[in-house]
């Protein structure tokens, strides 16, 4: 597989509710899902560097075109993902990558970054300063754990959209976002 850089930035779905300007929008991605699904077909068992760097870049590229005037991000991997891509992290900014062990080592990282944004949004509501900590939660990833945090912030009225790395993505996790795009680069023969 021959990867070719983009600068495009990825549609904005019609199932998501238009955003305020300035947005406050939250990235976050399994950058096992990442690895694994953007080598789905190469006959790699995980992307490159440069392949998850642009995937990476295009989102957040796609972030900035939709006026967001802060991005936290959290990129959760297990610690094999993290020695597989250890330039990439090294090359990232501080305090971007959780690293955790274990095999759902990532996807408890990013359950507690959801557990977090639903128990603001929640005490948002309740105390005299009504901002929510997020307009648009954006989750790379595809994996069932997500979908009853995703369904509570639905509820919580803060849409997630949900970039599907791979071919496939949790039919729970499906239903529960409120926008669900494949994550796809552009590829040469």
């Amino acid at each position: 597989m021959t990867f070719i850089g983009t600068r495009d930035a990825i549609a904005f779905p019609a199932d998501l509710p238009a955003l305020p300007r300035p947005s406050r929008v939250v990235v976050l991605a399994d950058m096992d899902a990442l690895s694994h699904g953007l080598a789905e077909g190469s006959g790699a068992s995980r992307a490159t560097d440069a392949c998850v760097s642009a995937a990476l870049e295009q989102v957040l590229l796609t972030v900035t075109r939709l006026g967001s005037r802060q991005c936290p991000t959290r990129w959760a991997a297990s610690s094999a993902t993290a020695r597989y891509h250890l330039d990439l992290m090294t090359h990232s900014a501080n305090n971007v990558w959780s690293i955790r062990t274990g095999r759902d080592g990532a996807d408890h990282v990013l359950l507690e970054e959801l557990e977090y944004i639903t128990a603001a949004t929640m005490s948002g509501h309740r105390g005299k300063n009504p901002a929510r900590p997020a307009d648009l939660v954006i989750l790379i990833g595809g994996d069932h754990i997500y979908a009853t945090a995703i369904r509570r912030l639905r509820l919580l009225g803060v849409p997630t959209w949900v970039l599907q790395p791979g071919r496939f993505i949790a039919a729970d996790l499906y239903k529960a976002a409120t926008a669900v795009t494949r994550l796809a680069l552009p590829t040469a023969a």
